[in-house]
């Protein structure tokens, strides 16, 4: 609600109850919608509304929250409960109030509105929250709540513990030798051969309900490890569901198992089939993940859909080019029965053109369609016999010629032998017999069915947590598993928890790092964000527990070991090498682990209510610097990752460094918050604390979660910049860190890098220049004959500058403007635009216009001061103030460009 703002907003072009319109309570409408041109689209650039958005209608489009919250504008909330799949600016709302009251308001103060000001504002999308409400209060007849009744049984050692008692007796607990010989086959380590065969184990349990908790803390391969537990049940034909809190989580996990799946695919793909990837296509941005076409459920609807058309799929096609084979004359005398006069306008072709076209049009559909369902259908639905047989058909028919298909015999020696059949076409044609029926399946299905069969077929299911309610409908699942399990909030995970048929669930994750996103501080102290692992762990649940680590070099995971796992994790061999130690910069500071005190920062708000600190902002840009200096002259590849705990940071860190390594291939740079980097990984990270202050107040910077997932993305380096003074004053985890970076002599004092020394020094001055303008509107200079006044958009910019030496050259500029030196050119001449660029140095240029203002009583003309920025972002610039100068009368525009004597 506080991004309000930047909310999609959507005209309503016209509204009129629908149907269902039964007041007091069912208050259906149909509205269609207008989309606002001009509007700031945020939420996945969402053009449209979808079903189960809650919107605020408004006559007006609100700023901020409090718009809604006190002004005097009604507005009402509704729900879109249904869209037009052939028109979706159709929508059907159902409102909390009748609309028809809202203009009985506005008309009740004297002003009417009319339909076209009438707005839908977006708030969010209400589908997780309506399935999680449903979850909550199952049906007690037909649902499945076998595995939450034990979760919430106050006794629930059984829930997850050690084997079944009842299977041990029988020795229906052992892992066939078969099965553990294929675990091992992938050479993983002991504790995660373990943990996958204490799952597969658990699987054949009918005797109670299992919930087993795999602890997967950074780098210890917990993705490879899912990935190979969900490869072996595939194998298995365990009917399995993998969610995960979010769709990247879920096209991760399935894009690491399709990379194992594909390795072992025959004929073009068979089995694939068996895995189905479903959810919002746009909000998984499929597009971009060519890897997961094939198992993704809309595409390969898509796909199945021709060969399941009545005239033109698959078995109709067999069934024509059984007729070709077996009577090509027969076919083409039928095929000009009912065409004679067509054919008496028309040129009627000879046989041998008839058989020719028609042969090579039915090989090629096949051709297609084969392959298709050999990709696409569950192998329930088609055996791998007949897989085969399709393989084999598509090669013959691939070396057949049209001559096959004509001639019924051939000469030999110069004579005519008798009738010889060709092996090739006979053979073909038990193939294509055979086939056809084999498959049991309707000659005609339409999409929906098609989707249906897809779910209801297959063995491997992914999707996120929400969208399994889906299945609801679907087949039995017999295993569940949620990977990234400790960031699904309990709540959400009752959602797939009660699936029909579900026996058993694994959760894969680390309650030590991040739970999950909860924005409201009242349901966050409510325990809202709260996940089933982590509760189970508080219960005193058993986790199997992945203990090497193949990520951080040792400097980089003993500090996150020791304080987060308490030394339970090892290092694995390859991270231990002396070559897994890598110097990217000469100086002492820059090895493996370091901890770099910036004494003279300075924290101070940014956007919202985010912090930022600007000095520590212009070490970082030249410590990345450095680092693509080292890349470039060497060709050395380099992945860099800067993480700080504040929106505001990152932004000031991202506008400081801009696109200038965009462009490299070698050496690339990431810039995101600690939520933004959980599962990631690069070469070097650093991190910008932010805080810097005397009070040594650090506010949700010693949140551990947080900062165990900052600390352990680095594979090489990790470089920690911070205030000592500010971090050791508060009685968290930073203390322990700063005092063990001391004590292993890795704490280091920026200037002492001569490079960062200078680069604080010039921040530290421009932050003192900036002071002295801070609240100022007009400046003026001695000798000055016209007032400067700042924009706030200008202040801004130069917080994300904070260079002295370029500062110095700025504020030069501004005297000589000041002393009007710009009336020198052309200053009779009138200029197409109120506005004139300058460029300052190093690609930065100033924006400044001659403008006129209101000071007491009367108008002066001055020199405004718009923006500092990237001169290629210049045009885009100017655009923006074109827009703001059309609202200028002719008047006051004559009066701008007529430049006075003395401002």
């Amino acid at each position: 609600m506080e991004t309000l703002r930047r909310a999609p907003c959507f005209t309503f072009w016209e509204i009129r109850p629908a149907k269902d319109f039964k007041p007091p309570k069912n208050l259906y409408y149909e509205v269609t919608l207008q989309t606002m041109p001009d509007i700031n689209m945020t939420n996945g650039d969402r053009k449209l509304l979808e079903f189960n958005d809650l919107i605020a209608v408004t006559y007006k489009k609100p700023i901020r929250i409090d718009d809604l919250r006190c002004s005097n504008e009604p507005y009402l909330l509704a729900l879109v409960c249904g869209v037009n799949e052939d028109n979706p600016h159709l929508i059907t709302i159902m409102a909390s109030k009748p609309i028809d009251n809202m203009e009985t308001r506005k008309k009740g103060k004297g002003v009417k509105k009319s339909l076209s000001s009438l707005f839908g504002v977006y708030l969010i999308n209400m589908m997780t929250n309506i399935r999680i409400w449903t979850a909550l209060h199952p049906n007690p007849e037909g649902g499945n709540t076998k595995l939450i009744s034990r979760v919430l049984q106050i006794n629930n050692d059984q829930v997850g513990g050690d084997i079944c008692a009842s299977c041990q007796e029988t020795g229906e607990s052992v892992v066939s030798r078969h099965l553990e010989g294929m675990v091992r086959s992938f050479k993983l380590n002991s504790s995660q051969e373990d943990a996958i065969l204490r799952c597969l184990e658990a699987k054949d349990c009918y005797h109670r309900n299992n919930i087993k908790l795999i602890w997967g803390p950074p780098g210890t391969g917990k993705t490879k490890t899912t990935s190979v537990l969900l490869l072996n049940l595939l194998k298995m034909r365990c009917r399995t569901l993998t969610c995960a809190p979010t769709n990247i989580a879920v096209l991760e996990v399935a894009s690491r198992v399709m990379s194992l799946v594909s390795e072992s695919l025959r004929f073009g793909g068979y089995g694939l089939g068996d895995i189905v990837l479903f959810g919002n296509k746009e909000r998984m941005k499929i597009d971009d993940r060519e890897d997961l076409f094939d198992v993704f459920l809309d595409y390969r609807v898509n796909e199945l859909y021709h060969c399941f058309q009545a005239e033109t799929g698959w078995r109709a096609n067999v069934n024509h080019m059984i007729s070709l084979l077996t009577d090509a004359k027969k076919v083409y005398d039928k095929s000009f029965i009912k065409k004679k006069e067509e054919c008496h306008e028309n040129k009627r072709p000879s046989f041998k053109q008839f058989v020719e076209k028609r042969f090579t049009k039915l090989r090629i559909d096949l051709q297609f369609q084969f392959s298709t369902l050999c990709r696409h259908l569950p192998t329930n639905a088609l055996s791998f016999k007949v897989a085969e047989k399709m393989n084999q058909t598509v090669d013959l028919l691939r070396y057949m010629k049209v001559s096959d298909v004509v001639l019924y015999g051939k000469f030999r020696h110069g004579r005519l032998n008798k009738y010889v059949e060709d092996t090739r076409k006979q053979d073909c044609l038990k193939m294509l017999t055979s086939i056809s029926g084999s498959i049991l399946l309707p000659d005609f299905i339409g999409k929906f069915g098609l989707k249906k069969f897809c779910l209801a077929n297959a063995y491997l299911l992914f999707c996120t947590a929400s969208s399994s309610a889906k299945l609801h409908m679907s087949s039995p699942v017999q295993l569940l598993v949620v990977d990234e399990a400790a960031q699904l909030k309990e709540c959400e995970s009752a959602i797939p928890l009660q699936l029909p048929g579900l026996q058993h669930a694994v959760l894969i994750g680390d309650e030590k790092q991040l739970p999950a996103m909860v924005q409201s501080k009242i349901a966050s102290e409510a325990d809202l964000g709260r996940s089933l692992f982590e509760r189970l762990v508080f219960l005193g649940q058993k986790k199997q527990l992945l203990n090497i680590q193949y990520r951080m070099h040792p400097s980089i995971s003993i500090f996150p070991n020791r304080e987060f796992y308490g030394m339970k994790i090892l290092d694995a061999p390859s991270v231990r090498v002396r070559s897994y130690e890598k110097m990217f910069l000469p100086e002492k500071m820059y090895g493996p682990y370091s901890f770099i005190n910036i004494a003279h920062g300075r924290e101070k708000f940014g956007e919202g209510h985010s912090l930022k600190n600007v000095v520590e902002v212009s070490v970082v840009s030249q410590i990345v610097s450095k680092l693509y200096s080292v890349s470039k002259k060497a060709r050395r590849t380099i992945s860099v990752g800067v993480i700080s705990p504040y929106k505001a940071q990152v932004f000031a860190i991202q506008e400081k460094i801009g696109h200038k390594y965009n462009s490299s291939e070698q050496f690339t740079v990431s810039v995101r918050s600690v939520d933004g980097f959980q599962g990631g990984e690069e070469d070097i990270i650093i991190i910008s604390t932010v805080r810097s202050n005397g009070k040594g107040a650090i506010g949700f910077l010693s949140n551990q979660q947080r900062t165990n997932v900052a600390l352990t993305r680095a594979r090489y380096c990790l470089w920690i910049l911070g205030n000592e003074a500010t971090l050791t004053n508060d009685k968290s985890v930073w203390r322990q860190l700063v005092d063990d970076a001391k004590a292993r002599d890795c704490f280091h004092d920026a200037e002492d890098d001569e490079s960062l020394a200078q680069c604080i020094e010039r921040s530290t001055t421009a932050l003192d220049d900036l002071d002295k303008l801070q609240n100022k509107k007009l400046i003026s200079f001695e000798s000055s004959i016209w007032k400067v006044w700042l924009s706030d958009e200008f202040s801004k910019s130069l917080e994300t500058i904070t260079d002295s030496d370029f500062n110095k050259k700025l504020m030069s500029y501004l005297e000589k403007l000041s002393k009007g030196e710009f009336q020198n050119k052309d200053s009779e001449t009138e200029s197409d635009n109120l506005f004139r660029v300058q460029e300052i140095d190093d690609g930065l240029s100033l924006i400044w216009a001659i403008d006129i203002i209101k000071k007491e009583n009367h108008h002066v003309q001055v020199i405004k001061i718009w923006h500092v920025i990237q001169s290629s972002d210049v045009s885009c610039a100017e655009k923006c103030l074109e827009k703001h100068y059309k609202r200028y009368t002719k008047v006051k525009i004559e009066r701008c460009r007529y430049i006075c004597s003395q401002g």
